[in-house]
């Protein structure tokens, strides 16, 4: 949990658009913007609680928006963020194709320091465009920077039989006699690990 102290702590819901406390807030479909000129001017550190909705990336689904909890402070003529991005994830297991969901937490820890010489502090990036920060953003790239290979239902998955192409797990289907040297993992890769 992040000492809030004596900081504007700021609740929204993504799309709603919706002001608290004096920040300025909008928002369009999952993007909420925040304007951070006063952390900037004043040096008062804030703190964010947003729900943001992460779209489909690659093989992933994100059923519910992600939690994020956010501390920004000015650090130099730069902001520093700090915090923890929590999303559930869900998509095919990788071993036998049947749906899986795992939780994801993410420790958030970025810098962003104005380039040298510009005459707006921070120009225009994905991230922040002057004084406004794209929350959705931030989060969609933490998130998808933080993804798995792929996902796996359990640890104790055993995957697709390479005979019947049916699961192997407990009422998966297939009846196959086991293969030598067969311990409860793919038969796929075994023959993958054989090859090698």
């Amino acid at each position: 949990m992040f000492d809030k102290g004596r900081r504007g702590v700021y609740n929204t819901v993504v799309g709603m658009g919706l002001p608290s406390r004096g920040a300025s807030f909008y928002g369009t479909g999952s993007q909420v913007v925040v304007d951070i000129g006063s952390l900037l001017v004043t040096g008062r550190p804030m703190s964010l609680d947003e729900h943001v909705v992460v779209p489909p990336f690659s093989s992933f689904r994100f059923p519910e928006p992600a939690h994020a909890e956010l501390d920004l402070r000015r650090v130099d003529r730069g902001v520093q963020i700090d915090g923890l991005v929590e999303v559930g994830v869900a998509g095919e297991c990788i071993r036998c194709l049947e749906d899986a969901a795992i939780p994801l937490r993410v420790v958030v820890d970025e810098r962003f320091d104005p380039p040298d010489g510009a005459s707006d502090p921070f120009g225009e990036n994905n991230v922040l465009n002057g004084t406004n920060f794209d929350v959705g953003d931030l989060v969609r790239q933490v998130v998808t920077s933080a993804l798995p290979f792929g996902l796996v239902c359990n640890e104790e998955c055993r995957g697709l039989c390479m005979t019947c192409g049916r699961s192997k797990n407990p009422g998966g289907g297939c009846d196959c006699p086991a293969m030598e040297g067969d311990h409860g993992e793919s038969q796929v890769e075994n023959s993958a690990l054989e090859d090698a």
